[in-house]
């Protein structure tokens, strides 16, 4: 039920989106066959440069923008499958706003001396490799690159052995590899593992023989692919996955991307982006990926409970269960950090997250689990699927200062990643001669706008008139409230955590607003949005992010998070004259 409601609500926003597309489509002459558009939507409210793939069926191929200019492009082999090829598209894009691109054959393009090519990526193999290393040989490392890092991967086990972070000239120590925990299904003979409970008493086991590796270089991005072939073990156990594997059981794609200088590509060249694709597991088995540094952390884990604060985990030493009383959840972040350097890891989806050794961080990415205890299969509280999980972690090193200048805006901008549609172009949709200028929305880069809908009902400013028409019965309309939009903005930083982000920023409302209409009239709700604030809490909040501290005005973080601010806004007819700035009641 729940993934269903997901799902419907997924199509509904896809269904407006293509709406929107379809009714200010640029003027266009046509394609050639096997030509196609693409609109790519940024969800961000600042101007996001970066990469998105788009899948092709042939490699010879151009990318324009809606005014004809040529856009930087890359065409390498799919990483899916043997018959497309991927296209990787550089895209600098306003805040909430979108862009229209062609993709035409090379053929088009050699046509038009205003075109150019989308430049061919170099694959190289390296076979399959033991995955361990023997440390009496001397290592013999190949490395790829950006502007920011430097990875280097051991040839003889196809791991990544090190990251050299170029501005602050930092080498770390970095290995990363799966693991397995072997969990108990039997509840006669002691603890067992289900939905809501983690329980393994056992090391962990590396949950392959051998690695593959690729790497596939281009102009805009290389990117590194990791193959994790069968499982360790001992020989002659028939259920254990052997080399024979056709498909691997684990896989890792790497990418370092080139952008262009400055502020705009900042976020994308401190970044290695990490795509896996893990399963289908053996029965009870959870499994995990351990990413290793020669950082001095003591077993000390930072992560966040609910997206926005960081809590310190220290291990603790447990007679029973120490390994799963040491995971803590990580719903966007966690990272690791010594004196001197931190590494980051950012996630679009929340996951168990630990560190059982100094240096170290596991994450758990996939489970296969069934038990005997009564009712748990009648309930659906065991997860035997043979199911593939692909999930998403992006990795930050540096020292502590640039990692928390980047993370929370790398974090934002992982979760909100630009969404890409391609339009099937009918009768329905209105060509206009000339590319439509956007409203784009610029907030300063520590703000991230949370929240920006329209409510589902009317109702009363005042909530507690709204009550007692409830009580008579009077619900009112149940339709959306078109005059009336819900705004909630979400500062990154903490009070103190960074020396200029955590600054007070202004938020100009009536210009972040104009695409909508003008705002005459600004109301401070508490954080479920329909709640007004009696006790003036938001309003001094507002002063705060919106133009300082107020003398002798402080907000009590116990109650409210000191980085969100709830309001809404109410757009008039067009004939109406309107104030200049928005107005506080």
């Amino acid at each position: 039920m729940f993934v269903g409601s997901l799902n419907t609500r997924k199509h509904g926003v896809q269904k407006l989106m293509s709406a929107i597309i379809h009714d200010r489509f640029p003027a266009h002459t046509g394609l050639e066959p096997g030509g196609f558009f693409a609109v790519i939507y940024n969800p961000v409210a600042w101007t996001v440069t970066t990469i998105v793939t788009l899948t092709v069926d042939f490699p010879e191929v151009s990318v324009t923008d809606e005014s004809g200019h040529p856009v930087p492009a890359q065409v390498q082999n799919s990483k899916e499958m043997l018959s497309v090829y991927d296209l990787l598209v550089l895209t600098t894009i306003p805040g909430l706003s979108y862009r229209y691109y062609v993709i035409k054959p090379s053929r088009t393009a050699k046509e038009d001396n205003q075109e150019t090519e989308a430049t061919m990526a170099n694959t190289k193999q390296f076979g399959h490799r033991p995955g361990r290393h023997d440390s009496s040989v001397v290592r013999r490392l190949v490395h790829v690159e950006n502007d920011c890092y430097t990875v280097y991967l051991d040839k003889d086990s196809s791991l990544m052995d090190s990251i050299w972070e170029r501005q602050n000239n930092q080498t770390i120590q970095v290995t990363q590899q799966f693991m397995e925990y072997e969990v108990n299904g039997d509840e006669d003979q002691g603890p067992i593992s289900d939905n809501y409970v983690f329980t393994s008493n056992e090391t962990t086991k590396p949950a392959w023989e051998t690695v593959g590796m690729e790497i596939v270089q281009g102009e805009l991005v290389t990117e590194i692919r990791q193959y994790f072939y069968g499982e360790a073990g001992p020989s002659g156990c028939t259920q254990r996955r052997t080399v024979a594997d056709r498909d691997p059981t684990y896989t890792i794609y790497s990418r370092l991307a080139r952008g262009p200088p400055g502020a705009d590509g900042e976020l994308l060249c401190h970044r290695i982006e990490q795509e896996y694709r893990v399963g289908p597991l053996e029965l009870n088995r959870e499994a995990i990926l351990r990413t290793s540094t020669d950082l001095n952390t003591g077993r000390v884990l930072y992560s966040d409970n609910n997206g926005y604060q960081l809590q310190r985990r220290a291990y603790k030493h447990y007679e029973a269960n120490a390994i799963a009383r040491n995971y803590y959840p990580m719903t966007q972040s966690a990272f690791i950090q010594d004196r001197q350097s931190r590494l980051v890891l950012l996630s679009e989806q929340a996951h168990g997250v630990s560190s059982q050794g100094s240096g170290q961080m596991e994450v758990m990415l996939h489970r296969r689990l069934w038990n005997n205890k009564q009712g748990n299969s009648s309930d659906d509280l065991m997860l035997n699927d043979t199911s593939v999980v692909h999930s998403m972690l992006w990795l930050l090193l540096g020292t502590r200062t640039l990692t928390r200048d980047l993370g929370p805006r790398s974090g934002v901008a992982l979760q909100h990643r630009p969404v890409v549609l391609i339009p099937d172009l009918g009768e329905t949709a209105r060509i206009h001669p000339c590319p439509q200028q956007q409203e784009a929305v610029a907030l300063p880069p520590s703000v991230h706008l949370q929240i920006l809908s329209i409510p589902g009902c009317m109702y009363n400013s005042n909530h507690m008139k709204h009550v007692q028409n409830l009580q008579k019965g009077e619900a009112g309309d149940a339709k959306a409230e078109l005059l009336r939009v819900l705004l909630r903005l979400h500062h990154l930083f903490e009070v103190d955590e960074d020396p200029v982000r955590s600054q007070p920023v202004t938020v100009n409302l009536q210009s972040t607003l104009r695409g909508l209409g003008s705002v005459v009239s600004v109301e401070e709700r508490l954080l479920t949005g329909t709640w007004e604030d009696r006790l003036g809490l938001l309003t001094q909040l507002y002063h705060v992010l919106t133009r300082g501290p107020r003398e002798g005005a402080s907000v009590p973080s116990s109650v409210y998070d000191p980085r969100l601010l709830t309001c809404t806004r109410d757009t008039p007819p067009e004939e109406e004259v309107l104030p200049a700035q928005a107005t506080k009641r």
